[in-house]
C-alpha cells in the first residue's frame, strides 16, 4: 500500500491543472512608508497615501475580461519585474500563460523612466516585495468593492520573478524576505543603484530559479553565474536555455530591448524560446506554490536529463518530495466515508472549517485522474457529499480531498 500510494503522490495531478479563463483589472496599490511611484488612470485605487505602485493585475476567473468573478478555489501570488524601459505588455505571453494555469499574476508599471528620470532600481526591488505581501492581503480586502472579488480566493503564497531589470530587482525584493515562498527570474541585470544585486543574492534562502540565455549579450551567463552562485538558498537550480537571446524572453516584441540586442525574427520561433523556458518555470512554481508533489518531480526529470534545448545547469537540492507514510493520510477524522468496498455511490461525511470549496479527486492506481467535482462549503458546517462512480471499472482507487492546502487522501475499493 505505501508503495502504491508514494506513486500516487508521484503522478499527483496539480490542483488546477486545467485551464481557466483570465481576468484583469488595475490597481493602485498605496505603500504608506514611501513616497513617489506610478498611477494608472483609469485603475482602481486602494485606500491610504504614499508612494502608488500602480500594477496590473491577472487571474484566473470564471469569464474573460476586465474586473470579472475569480473563479473557484484558491490561487497563490506571482509578482513580475519589467526590463529597462520594457512595458509590462511586452510579457503578456507569461502572465497570460501563468493566470490561466491558476496564478494571481500582479505586475508593476513603477520604474518605467529611461533617462528622465532614470529607474531606481531598490525601488523597484520594493515595490516587488511590497506587492507580493498586497497580492495575499486581497485575500480579506473589502475596500474599494471591486478589489473585494479576491476575498477568500487567495493562496497564502507567493513568488517574485522578472526580467533584465526586473530580475536584479527581483534579488533585492528577495533579500531578507521571510514571507516570500520561492524566487525566480530571466536574464537578470546586475542592478546599477546601491545595493548590488549580486551581493543582495547572499541575503536570498528561498528556493530559486535562474533561467538565462545561450547567446544573451546583455545580461550573459557570466552575470547569471554570479547571481546563482551568491544566493544562499538550500535548493537553487540554473538553467541555460540553447540559442536564447536577451529579447526572446516575453513576446519579443519590444522595440527598445532590442537596442541592447535584437530578439528572433518571428513569431513562431519566440514560441519555441517560449515552451523551453516555461519547461522549468511550470513545474518549479506549481512545486513551490501549489505544493505539488508530481510537479516536483517532472522539473526534477526536465532538468536532470539530457536536452539539445539547454546548453548548461547547475543544481543543488531537489524538489522530489518525501514518501508519504499511508497512516498520516488516513488518520483524519474530519472525513467519515462509507460505504467501503463500494458499488454505486461513496458518501462522504465531513465538517468544514472554512468557506473555501471542497475539492473530490478519485485516481485510479495508476496515477490517473478518473472522477473530479467540487462543492462550495460554509465555516463550521456538516455536509455530506455523494460522488457517483457506478460506471467506473471495479478496482483500487485513491480519493484525494483538498481545502485550502489540506490534503487527506483515501484508498477506496470499487466493486
Amino acid at each position: 500500500m505505501k508503495i502504491l500510494l508514494h506513486l500516487f503522490f508521484t503522478v499527483y495531478i496539480s490542483l488546477h491543472a486545467n485551464a481557466f479563463f483570465v481576468g484583469h483589472m488595475s490597481i493602485n496599490f498605496k505603500d504608506a512608508s514611501r513616497t513617489g511611484g506610478y498611477t494608472i488612470s483609469g485603475g482602481i485605487t486602494m485606500p491610504g497615501t504614499g508612494r502608488t505602485v500602480g500594477s496590473e493585475v491577472y487571474y484566473p476567473s470564471t469569464v474573460t475580461g476586465d474586473n470579472v468573478p475569480v473563479a473557484i478555489g484558491q490561487f497563490p501570488v506571482v509578482v513580475f519585474g519589467h526590463g529597462f524601459a520594457m512595458g509590462w505588455s511586452s510579457y503578456d505571453n507569461i502572465y497570460n500563460r501563468l493566470a490561466s494555469l491558476g496564478y494571481i499574476v500582479i505586475l508593476p508599471r513603477t520604474e518605467g523612466g529611461t533617462i528622465a528620470p532614470p529607474p531606481v532600481h531598490l525601488d523597484f526591488g520594493k515595490d516587488l516585495a511590497f506587492l507580493a505581501s498586497q497580492g495575499i492581503a486581497l485575500n480579506t480586502v473589502s475596500s474599494p468593492t471591486a478589489v473585494a472579488i479576491f476575498n477568500g480566493k487567495v493562496l497564502p503564497k507567493s513568488a517574485i520573478g522578472g526580467h533584465s531589470m526586473g530580475g536584479g530587482a527581483s534579488y533585492l525584493g528577495a533579500a531578507s524576505n521571510t514571507t516570500l515562498t520561492c524566487l525566480f527570474n530571466f536574464a537578470a541585470a546586475t542592478t546599477n543603484n546601491t545595493p548590488n544585486s549580486i551581493l543582495q543574492s547572499t541575503l536570498v534562502t528561498v528556493p530559486s530559479l535562474v533561467i538565462s540565455g545561450q547567446k544573451d549579450n546583455v545580461a550573459d551567463t557570466a552575470v547569471q553565474n554570479s547571481h546563482y552562485a551568491g544566493l544562499a538558498s538550500s535548493k537553487k537550480f540554473h538553467v541555460i536555455i540553447k540559442d536564447l537571446t536577451h529579447c526572446d524572453v516575453g513576446n519579443g516584441t519590444d522595440i527598445l530591448c532590442a537596442i541592447g540586442q535584437p530578439a528572433c525574427s518571428t513569431p513562431s520561433c519566440n514560441s519555441i524560446y517560449f515552451a523551453r523556458y516555461m519547461t522549468y518555470l511550470e513545474p518549479f512554481l506549481a512545486n513551490q506554490l501549489k505544493s505539488d508533489c508530481a510537479e516536483g518531480q517532472r522539473f526534477m526529470d526536465s532538468i536532470n536529463s539530457v536536452s539539445s534545448n539547454r546548453s548548461g545547469r547547475k543544481i543543488l537540492g531537489t524538489l522530489v518530495c518525501p514518501s508519504v507514510n499511508t497512516n498520516e493520510l488516513i488518520s483524519n477524522n474530519q472525513f467519515k466515508i462509507y460505504p467501503n468496498p463500494v458499488k454505486d455511490i461513496i458518501n462522504i461525511e465531513y465538517t468544514s472549517f472554512t468557506n473555501t470549496p471542497v475539492w473530490f479527486e478519485l485516481y485510479d492506481i495508476t496515477g490517473k485522474l478518473v472522477y473530479k467535482t467540487t462543492e462550495n462549503s460554509s465555516t463550521n458546517a456538516n455536509l455530506l457529499k455523494e460522488l457517483n462512480i457506478s460506471k467506473l471499472d471495479a478496482g483500487t482507487y485513491f480519493l484525494m480531498i483538498t481545502q485550502n492546502k489540506t490534503k487527506n487522501a483515501f484508498k477506496i475499493i470499487k466493486n
